[in-house]
């Protein structure tokens, strides 16, 4: 059975950058895995497909770095919800995100905090603890040197978690669920996610330019909603007069955040885009389900 090296992942854990650490001593290509011996006494293993995002089984989770950050980024984190929580807590961590998934407990968390502008924050060191009980099995971290590949979890239905990366600007990066041994595997972010209840399906249309998105989002069964008060920003009014009806209105400052509105079987929809290009890109979405 292949085991990681203690001291790689801790320094991997705390933000270090370590020349072949997990990779050489466990994970050895993108799609390899590990194998630890699960609670029913087979072999669960842990695997990844994605080059930035890495699992591997740890049984003892390190304290966190001395150097918390500044800035007050406390709106990112959770309190926990569980015992796994509160033992990565215990160890200094700041907790992000929790759920479960298969047999496991995750716990997402972060090392370090940096403010950014328009309520944005960097999240460094961050990982995913996967618990079985109180005994902790594996950690999804960043590969050698991405200390904010991994930022927080986000439930989806279905059973599996969306990791989102530390950036400023958070984005999808990989998605993670249980596997048909008892074990966990990461993969690529689904192509789309089921939405209240499975009425509805939103495309991945993060980083798209909103022209690309919408009309992808069309062919999901999404029209858009054209807004009731004409949006004073000039952007808005430039996207409006390309065809984007559906823009509600644009953020002159910070990162120009632009929204816009769409509507489904299953209810609404808000997409956000960021930047100041003639099509800006999705940074992110949030579904009201009807009846909701």
């Amino acid at each position: 059975m292949l085991k990681p090296s203690l001291s790689a992942i801790a320094l991997l854990l705390l933000g270090g950058a370590v020349a072949g650490g997990v990779a050489a001593k466990g994970n050895r290509t993108a799609g390899g895995g590990n194998a630890v011996q699960g609670g029913g006494g087979g072999a669960a293993a842990f695997t990844s497909s994605v080059a930035a995002v890495r699992i591997a089984p740890l049984a003892v989770l390190p304290r966190a770095p001395a150097d918390a950050g500044e800035g007050d980024c406390s709106h990112l984190l959770q309190t926990p919800r569980s015992a796994a929580g509160w033992m990565v807590a215990n160890k200094g961590w700041k907790v992000t995100g929790e759920a479960p998934v298969g047999r496991y407990q995750a716990v997402s968390f972060v090392g370090r905090m940096e403010q950014g502008t328009s309520g944005s924050c960097l999240l460094d060191a961050g990982n995913v603890a996967l618990f079985e009980g109180t005994a902790l099995r594996a950690i999804v971290h960043g590969a050698d040197g991405s200390t904010a590949a991994v930022g927080h979890v986000e439930p989806m239905e279905g059973g599996a978690l969306r990791i989102w990366n530390g950036d400023f600007l958070s984005q999808p990066v990989a998605d993670l669920a249980a596997g048909a041994d008892g074990g966990a595997m990461v993969t690529a972010p689904a192509p789309e996610e089921k939405v209240c209840r499975g009425k509805g399906m939103v495309p991945n249309i993060y980083g798209m330019p909103i022209d690309k998105a919408r009309a992808a989002l069309a062919r999901a069964g999404w029209t858009p909603v054209r807004a009731e008060m004409v949006p004073t920003d000039p952007r808005a009014a430039d996207l409006i007069r390309h065809g984007v009806i559906e823009v509600d209105d644009c953020s002159g400052t910070g990162f120009g955040f632009c929204g816009f509105a769409y509507r489904g079987g299953a209810g609404a929809l808000s997409v956000t885009t960021v930047g100041d290009a003639e099509m800006p890109e999705v940074s992110g979405y949030g579904v009201t389900c009807s009846g909701a």
